[in-house]
Formats: C-alpha cells, sequence, structure tokens
C-alpha cells in the first residue's frame, strides 16, 4: 500500500496493520480484535 501524505490521517513512511487469519485488525499486544477507530489499528512506521 502506498503511503497517505494527503488528508487527515497522514502516513508519509506507511503504517502497519496486525491481522488474524480471518482478516480482523488486531491489538498487537492482546490479541484481541479491535476496529479501525482504535489508535493501534494502524501503527505509523518510522
Amino acid at each position: 500500500m502506498d503511503p497517505v501524505t494527503t488528508g487527515r490521517y497522514q502516513y508519509p513512511n506507511g503504517y502497519a496493520v496486525y491481522m488474524n487469519r480471518s482478516g480482523q485488525t488486531i491489538n498487537p499486544f492482546t490479541g484481541d480484535t479491535s476496529n479501525n477507530a482504535n489508535p493501534l489499528a494502524h501503527i505509523p512506521l518510522p
């Protein structure tokens, strides 16, 4: 996926998303499923 460089949520270096086998976003620390509103849903890359 290309970096998002415009709009409200910018990730100029890209971002990481942890997902389970079903394609659901998960919290990387607990393994629980979460929604896209969770700050840990998109982890900015340095």
